[in-house]
């Protein structure tokens, strides 16, 4: 759905500060819980997504750029079909947060586990939980209960920044917000055996909502980075019984996940 002329020109000034300074923030530094909700309410906005990504992949263990198509909706559910240059799947992989199915048509094999921390480890150096998976697919953090909260501003850049804190999990998180849109643009996690970086750009409406179409994440000790870029996005579309289900072929060899 394209936006109308109003909503575009409504919207331009918060696509414009994605890439420029922001106007100079209010002099009153607002309550950190309600900026805390205003990104929580903003996150929660988008259950989901269907789209077709350029996704890059950097480490010392392995690279690749690939063209996929992904589904993503929450809490874990991730649907991905890797594609060749010519466009035929090379690839398809399905899971719920719970299992994980694979299958490679070039060997007709099919695989089929339990989740583990490390599932897909074959493709993403980090090994992440799925539904933080989902959440960078779509534009989030995982937020999660904190013990306390704090905002700094950011006159330099125009941006708030929201600092959450766990010292009982040695968690700590810190969030650059959009003081208009409250769209996270930049974010840093640090937890014990995972830290990892988030820059989200290139905003533009989709659904009237706000959506970055390019988003990279680094973890800096692990020399890893991936990023994801959507030429084609649909958000919170409806969801078919078959999206996140992967029937094994006919003939496929079924083997458990390694």
């Amino acid at each position: 759905m394209k936006p109308g002329p109003f909503l575009s020109l409504l919207l331009a000034p918060f696509l414009f500060s994605a890439c420029a300074t922001l106007p100079p923030l209010p002099p009153v530094v607002p309550p950190a819980q309600e900026v805390f909700q205003q990104v929580k309410a903003r996150q929660a906005a988008i259950l989901g997504l269907k789209g077709l990504a350029q996704v890059k992949v950097s480490s010392p263990e392995k690279s690749f750029s690939n063209q996929e198509v992904l589904f993503a909706r929450r809490p874990g559910f991730l649907r991905v079909e890797s594609l060749s240059p010519l466009g035929t799947p090379l690839l398809f992989l399905v899971t719920d947060g719970k299992e994980i199915c694979l299958y490679n048509p070039g060997e007709n094999k099919y695989y089929r586990g339990n989740w583990r921390s490390d599932s897909l480890s074959f493709a993403l150096p980090l090994a992440l939980p799925p539904e933080e998976v989902v959440l960078f697919l779509l534009g989030g953090v995982p937020l999660t209960n904190q013990e306390a909260i704090s905002l700094r501003p950011e006159s330099k850049e125009g941006l708030w920044i929201l600092d959450l804190r766990s010292p009982q999990r040695n968690e700590a998180q810190t969030l650059w917000v959009h003081p208009q849109t409250f769209h996270i643009l930049r974010a840093e996690l640090k937890r014990p055996g995972s830290s990892y970086r988030l820059v989200y750009s290139d905003f533009r409406p989709v659904k009237e909502i706000l959506f970055p179409h390019q988003m990279r994440l680094f973890a800096d000790n692990q020399k890893l980075r991936i990023s994801a870029e959507f030429p084609e996005v649909q958000l919170n579309p409806e969801w078919g019984d078959q999206d996140f289900s992967l029937p094994v072929p006919r003939g496929a060899t079924v083997l458990p996940w390694p």
